[in-house]
């Protein structure tokens, strides 16, 4: 299985982001559009294996069964790296660096980890090879390969959700660079893409336990956060996107106190299906 490459062509439409907190499935037809509605179930009070119950249950009930999948891993259970090399170096050389360094960062790391690098495409004047390396808990990865598999479903493409976030803007050819906020209910994200650099912070926020409190300062403090990101990365605005584009009051809050320059809406798809959608993109594409 593939862990965070960009696009190819292929077949299936199916993903299914799995985290402790929920699952969301979507399948896309040839047509990008759904194929049934979009599947969201909060299971956060559940075990583990109940949790592998209900995903059997949904999988047969929707006839899912067998089919492969897109997913992917959360940010927490992986680290993303941007290197450059001359161009100049022979492609023996160049792999043996890229090879040296995934073992100096893996070696710091306590537990067996599995990775995967892909190329940026290069440009006519580049004096750098740009390589993406996307290192990931073995664990993590067999831990949702087996629930997948448990659950009737056969996993095509394990993913990292920062490559995700970065993909979205790279196969909608947002101009570089662009940044990315992605605030979802547990979880808030903001991913920076320019064709010398990749950067991303998760940012401590919970929408939903803010939307239970009602408390107005909880907000105030993730956007004070969030516009100290922007001023240390030097991003002079972002693109929203997740389920608050779909909360008028919040997103209102936020347009006043950030340079937002867009909404990143999913046609005909919940916004909280942002990563989801991405990923069954990628399962047409690859």
């Amino acid at each position: 299985m593939k862990l965070g490459r960009l696009f190819r062509r292929g077949g299936t439409g199916l993903s299914v982001y799995i985290t402790d907190k929920f699952v969301r499935i979507l399948e896309l037809g040839k047509n990008k559009k759904p194929t049934f509605e979009p599947l969201e179930i909060f299971w956060e009070q559940d075990g583990e294996e109940n949790r592998k119950k209900i995903l059997s249950r949904v999988v047969e009930n929707n006839g899912l069964k067998g089919k492969e999948v897109v997913t992917c891993i959360g940010a927490n259970e992986g680290i993303l790296k941007f290197q450059k090399f001359p161009v100049a170096m022979s492609k023996k050389d160049l792999m043996e660096a890229i090879d040296w360094f995934i073992k100096s960062e893996t070696q710091q790391i306590k537990e067996e980890t599995v990775y995967d690098y892909f190329f940026l495409e290069r440009e006519p004047d580049d004096k750098y090879v740009k390589v993406v390396i996307t290192i990931a808990r073995k664990s993590s990865v067999d831990r949702l390969r087996d629930t997948l598999r448990g659950a009737g479903l056969q996993p095509k493409i394990i993913d990292y959700e920062i490559v995700d976030i970065i993909n979205y803007g790279l196969y909608n050819k947002l101009p570089p660079p662009f940044a990315i906020l992605y605030m979802d209910y547990y979880e808030s994200i903001i991913a920076y893409y320019s064709k010398n650099a990749i950067t991303y912070n998760k940012i401590d926020f919970n929408y939903k336990h803010y939307k239970d409190v009602k408390d107005p300062s909880m907000l105030d403090h993730f956007l004070i956060e969030v516009r100290n990101q922007l001023v240390i990365n030097e991003i002079s605005n972002v693109y929203l996107a997740g389920p608050v584009i779909g909360d008028e009051a919040t997103l209102e809050n936020i347009m006043m106190n950030l340079p937002v320059l867009g909404i990143l809406d999913l046609e005909d798809i919940p916004p909280g299906f942002f990563i989801p959608y991405i990923l069954s993109i990628r399962g047409l594409e690859e």
